[in-house]
């Protein structure tokens, strides 16, 4: 007989805090008090780290380059990072080094808290929650929650009564989904990969995320044909995405929004350099083709106010 469902994720929810306790011990899982600001300490070291995720095409996941004898980390997000690498080399006159760590939906905010990254980069929403832990930097990508089904499972909103909808642990989307979805049955998965698998072996009747997500994860699927996103014009909630950064070091949010901030001038006008990123990821030859709305340009641009 196949594993069941509460087997598997029972079995995954056992050993993901010592994952994460190892992950924390691996990176040096500094005390936030005794922590040096991160400028000082990437001025001293020459070492960069940076989290992102290795689950959530096309922000931060793991594929095969060429060239490269393994899979590697890309993405929109990983290169989000290499710019602010490449503004720190220019800042201290010598090549700076990123080391790139995988993050959960689960140990983000502990990594950046500790200061065992020095930035997390993914699928991050701010919240006030949140900000009780880590600092935010201005937004780079905004997107709506949805819910993906099978069309056989679910055409609308009064077909969910019942469903079994996979959401990543420690993530905004069940929340949504209580308000908006209340008679759904809300299942908590380690993360997003996990939930899919689950998806398509029928374990799961859906999955919630950002709509952009969901699309990727079923881009390349057998599955692609067979789902609907709903609401089917709209989102549950729109969320805006920005990377987290440690508490109390304002010296070095300022650097990262004014990278942000030069990579997001001419956004509204779909030039730039944050354009050109963009483009490479959801354009015509991107992995998945999702062009840029007119509203959230305006929107991401509307923020380059805050550093003005």
């Amino acid at each position: 007989m196949g594993t069941t469902l509460n087997q598997t994720l029972a079995a995954l929810r056992r050993t993901l805090p010592s994952l994460a306790a190892a992950a924390l011990l691996a990176l040096g899982g500094a005390n936030p008090v005794a922590a040096e600001p991160v400028l000082e300490r990437i001025g001293k070291t020459g070492v960069f780290n940076a989290g992102t995720r290795a689950d959530a095409v096309p922000f931060g996941y793991r594929t095969k380059v060429a060239g490269a004898s393994e899979e590697r980390l890309v993405g929109l997000s990983v290169d989000l990072i290499e710019e602010i690498r490449k503004r720190l080399s220019k800042k201290f006159g010598r090549e700076i080094e990123t080391r790139l760590h995988v993050t959960t939906p689960s140990d983000r905010e502990e990594l950046v808290a500790t200061h065992a990254i020095d930035i997390e980069c993914g699928i991050t929403t701010p919240t006030w929650e949140r900000q009780t832990k880590v600092d935010f930097s201005i937004p780079f990508f905004g997107n709506g929650t949805r819910i993906m089904l099978l069309r056989t499972t679910a055409m609308g909103f009064a077909d969910l009564k019942g469903k079994r909808i996979g959401v990543a642990a420690g993530t905004t989307t069940a929340q949504i989904l209580r308000q908006h979805a209340p008679e759904a049955v809300i299942v908590e998965v380690p993360d997003m990969a996990t939930g899919f698998d689950l998806f398509a072996r029928g374990e799961l009747d859906g999955l919630s995320n950002v709509g952009i997500v969901l699309r990727a994860m079923v881009e390349d699927s057998p599955l692609k044909s067979k789902v609907v996103l709903l609401p089917r014009t709209t989102v549950l909630s729109y969320e805006a995405m920005a990377c987290s950064l440690p508490q109390n070091d304002s010296e070095w949010r300022a650097f990262v929004n004014h990278v942000f901030a030069d990579l997001l001038e001419g956004v509204d006008q779909y030039r730039g350099g944050y354009f050109d990123i963009y483009e490479k990821w959801f354009g015509p030859r991107g992995v998945i083709y999702f062009p840029l709305d007119y509203t959230v340009a305006q929107s991401l641009s509307a923020s380059l106010i805050w550093l003005k």
